[in-house]
């Protein structure tokens, strides 16, 4: 199974640049699953609760939705991707699983950073879905520091763990692969680049997206570039 992540610098507040961008770049590569970071259509530090609720999207009416859903099918693939979903008067920071019949699994983030919680209510769930024969998982971000989440997806059979993520630290990459060999399971971290702003929030988002094998092996690494990378992982023989 060919899978990866793709890192790239979120345009704050454009979720049609963001859009194409993800456009361009998915509909040319070859994947069987990919990862992308965590509100990768948005943007994560926002200026005031209208923006967010502006750049918020029904799935059963997206727009981002519907454009992963028309790229899996004309790649073959299964996309997965940080987006800030509305239900009813409720906003989530939520990622979900997209293939060529649309939506397989919706992950709402349960362990909510700072920044997070002005914003969004919690989820209250991690569920295991499969995906081409294979039992994935989401954790979002932050999600990943605890063990709960965990705990609930290794009972449930997980296979793989996808992390999409807006980190800013390299502690992060070192939960990630303390977290990988504990539970021994494959993790995907796709994490971005730059900033949402220029005006002294501080925040630079380093990238450095990875993949990392059940024994804690870092199989992939990316960098602080826009970078698209998969590897064949036959998770039949390395479960």
């Amino acid at each position: 199974m060919k899978v990866g992540f793709y890192q790239f610098a979120v345009n704050y507040g454009d979720p049609q640049c963001n859009r194409t961008t993800i456009e361009k770049t998915l509909s040319k590569a070859d994947f069987d699953l990919i990862v992308l970071p965590e509100l990768c259509t948005s943007g994560s530090l926002f200026l005031c609760h209208t923006h967010m609720e502006e750049m918020a999207e029904e799935l059963s009416d997206s727009t981002t939705i519907s454009l992963l859903q028309s790229i899996a099918q004309q790649q073959h693939g299964t996309i997965i991707a940080g987006i800030i979903e509305k239900a009813g008067c409720e906003h989530f920071n939520s990622a979900a699983i997209v293939g060529p019949e649309g939506i397989v699994g919706v992950h709402r983030k349960v362990f909510l950073a700072p920044p997070d919680k002005r914003f969004f209510q919690s989820g209250n769930a991690f569920k295991v879905h499969e995906v081409m024969g294979i039992k994935v998982g989401i954790l979002l971000c932050y999600d990943i520091w605890f063990e709960e989440g965990l705990t609930q997806l290794t009972d449930q059979g997980v296979q793989l763990i996808v992390n999409p993520s807006n980190y800013c630290g390299e502690d992060s990459l070192d939960t990630i692969i303390k977290q990988a060999k504990k539970y021994k399971v494959h993790i995907i971290s796709a994490n971005r680049l730059g900033m949402d702003h220029s005006n002294g929030t501080g925040i630079q988002f380093i990238g450095q997206s990875l993949l990392v094998s059940p024994n804690g092996e870092v199989l992939i690494l990316g960098d602080a570039r826009e970078q698209l990378i998969t590897t064949e992982i036959d998770f039949l023989t390395s479960s």
